[in-house]
């Protein structure tokens, strides 16, 4: 026990220290915080190679076809649905209904064609 008879408050002089206990809100709260960053981390991947796709959005911008790019952005992946407007080595500007999107390549993790997006959720 800590002698703190020298201290002028009772509550300063009585308080018994709860060691580690005190600190488990704290380890609670980053073990979480962890464990969500990393599953963020997880969704964000993509398998496409950048060879890959090249290709996929090459096809579509060539053809037209509306097609549903998910991208990651500030660790969370949105889904955008249009038509490829334009494009360059390095990213494309997709035309929704809502506006232009310029989205990197690098930040592209899945593309697919509307209609098999349309067929997949009904």
């Amino acid at each position: 026990m800590i002698d703190r008879s020298y201290l002028p408050f009772k509550s300063a002089r009585d308080y018994q220290d709860v060691k580690m206990q005190k600190w488990m809100g704290f380890f609670l709260s980053e073990h979480h915080a962890a464990l969500l960053e990393d599953s963020d981390k997880k969704h964000s991947r993509s398998d496409l190679t950048t060879e890959q796709k090249h290709l996929l959005l090459s096809q579509i911008y060539a053809n037209q076809w509306p097609a549903c790019i998910e991208v990651s952005e500030k660790k969370a992946c949105i889904s955008y649905t249009g038509t490829i407007a334009q494009m360059t080595p390095l990213a494309i500007l997709l035309k929704t209904q809502t506006g232009y999107y310029n989205l990197p390549l690098e930040a592209i993790n899945r593309i697919a064609l509307a209609e098999e997006v349309a067929h997949e959720s009904a």
